[in-house]
């Protein structure tokens, strides 16, 4: 099944964020660091008539050594590139720096458009600019719905809704967006997304199941060893397999399976 997912409130935001290009000296464009290329928006490559520096979240659950490829990778085509770990209030001043240097020299605080794809930590950036909660922040995608400007320190930030596109052409980058919750959990099929990281894990990870499930017997089938594991049970003692996907998924974006990134430059 492919996934497809586009509301009607993220075609309004892309126009209005277009529009907003005009008040604003730069743009900070956010991307989860555990899949830096499909959580950049290609719709948005209009931000390039501003200065743009990518900022790469969620540093703390991504793979150490492929986002240092991924820094190597764009900092040798001279993009401006940062990581954050936001969770633990690190980068931020690193961040704070950049924009700093990347803007252009006004009178007056540099202004800087933060733009994204939904739950990549948009609203929790400004929120640690500003030192209060101005922007609502949520695990689901979709939680910030208009702009909001925020006056930090030295910086004044405009803070938007995250913004998919129409069409997913590339479907492994759109498994990519769904494990990460970019995408709303109604949308696509628990159990083909879990089995989409199953196969990335045992290709690119293979110690991290058996370390997490304490097992190495699963016959072929991890959902119905990790059903048995976490109880994922109906009744008669079946395995409920879109339950065990969900377990599965959560443990994934909670870093309970550790640090693990889904794509790198190299593939």
């Amino acid at each position: 099944m492919d996934i497809q997912w586009y509301p009607g409130h993220m075609a309004k935001a892309k126009r209005e964020i277009l529009q907003h290009l005009q008040q604003v000296d730069m743009v900070v464009e956010l991307a989860d660091a555990r899949a830096p290329a499909s959580t950049r928006n290609p719709d948005l490559q209009a931000i390039n008539r501003k200065p743009v520096l990518i900022a790469l979240t969620k540093d703390d659950l991504a793979d150490p050594e492929v986002t240092q490829r991924w820094l190597a990778f764009w900092r040798a085509q001279d993009v401006s590139v940062v990581v954050l770990d936001l969770q633990h209030n690190r980068g931020v001043s690193t961040l704070l720096q950049a924009i700093q240097t990347l803007a252009p020299q006004k009178r007056r605080l540099p202004r800087a458009l933060v733009v994204g794809i939904p739950n990549v930590g948009k609203s929790t950036l400004i929120n640690r600019f500003a030192g209060r909660s101005s922007a609502k922040t949520g695990a689901k995608p979709g939680v910030t719905r208009g702009r909001q400007w925020i006056k930090a320190k030295n910086v004044q930030l405009l803070d938007t809704p995250g913004v998919l596109w129409p069409k997913f052409a590339d479907q492994d980058a759109a498994q990519r967006l769904a494990v990460l919750a970019a995408i709303r959990d109604d949308i696509f099929d628990w159990e083909e997304t879990a089995l989409w990281l199953l196969n990335h894990l045992e290709r690119w990870y293979p110690d991290v199941l058996p370390q997490r499930y304490e097992t190495t017997s699963h016959g072929g089938n991890w959902l119905d060893e990790i059903g048995k594991r976490r109880g994922c049970l109906r009744s008669g003692g079946l395995v409920d397999t879109e339950l065990a996907a969900k377990a599965l998924l959560q443990d994934f974006r909670t870093g309970k399976l550790g640090r693990i990134s889904l794509e790198s430059p190299a593939t």
